[in-house]
């Protein structure tokens, strides 16, 4: 049964979501690898199947976890790569839509800015692992980013060569550092006089930035990224049904 379980102020199912959540958090739970049942975390937390099922429909609402029929229950990640390309279209030389292979310039460790540290919620003091990485097509860049992470988090970057990082970011952040990137807010603008030295961009030429702040499960924030493309290959796409 859960420690303390009857001293938290909330409804029961609320209780069982907040421990499921602690459970994903700490211990790195494979996203491939099923949860318990309902049955067995009903057992666990002594509560009614009822109570669970309430508490998973919760988390699955939220984005945390995904049901797939016959499988079980999974810890969900969410599909970033598809949200860059509801900005951005790129196409190979035969005009299909492709995803860009991701390839990492530069990383390192570096002090506090006072700015960045702002928006990962920490003192403006603590130090920073400091990415730079661009996204490619056919040997052409098309997107350029830079990446602060706290280095608090992220220990074994500072060791690590620029070839040592794999393609995908996010599921390397959990494998090596067991930082999980659950959500994301992201802002953007069109801008101008800014010249990209991987874009290779003239100062008259418009750029788009895509600002990302990257979330946990516990929703603070252990990333912080800056996309810059070309504006003429900008492309926003959305359904409304």
């Amino acid at each position: 049964m859960i420690e303390n379980f009857k001293s938290f102020n909330l409804p029961r199912y609320e209780q069982v979501r907040w421990h499921i959540q602690t459970l994903l958090t700490e211990s790195q739970w494979d996203e491939h690898t099923p949860l318990p049942t309902e049955q067995e975390f009903a057992d666990k937390y002594q509560v009614s199947v009822g109570t669970v099922r309430k508490a998973v429909e919760k988390l699955v609402d939220e984005g945390v976890l995904i049901k797939q029929q016959g499988r079980g229950t999974f810890l969900k990640r969410p599909n970033f790569e598809s949200s860059l390309l509801r900005f951005f279209k790129f196409r190979d030389k035969d005009a299909s839509y492709v995803t860009p292979t991701g390839l990492i310039k530069k990383v390192m460790v570096i002090k506090g800015d006072e700015a960045i540290n702002k928006k990962l919620n920490i003192s403006k003091n603590k130090a920073l692992i400091y990415i730079e990485r661009v996204r490619m097509v056919e040997d052409k860049v098309l997107l350029s980013e830079r990446i602060w992470l706290p280095k608090s988090r992220y220990q074994a970057f500072a060791k690590l060569a620029p070839e040592d990082f794999e393609n995908l970011l996010y599921p390397f952040y959990y494998t090596k550092c067991g930082q999980f990137v659950s959500s994301a807010v992201e802002t953007l603008f069109f801008i101008k006089d800014h010249v990209d030295p991987y874009l290779d961009n003239e100062k008259t030429e418009n750029l788009v930035k895509v600002c990302r702040i990257a979330k946990n499960l516990e929703g603070e924030p252990i990333e912080y990224r800056e996309s810059y493309g070309m504006a003429e290959k900008f492309s926003y796409e959305i359904h409304i049904i």
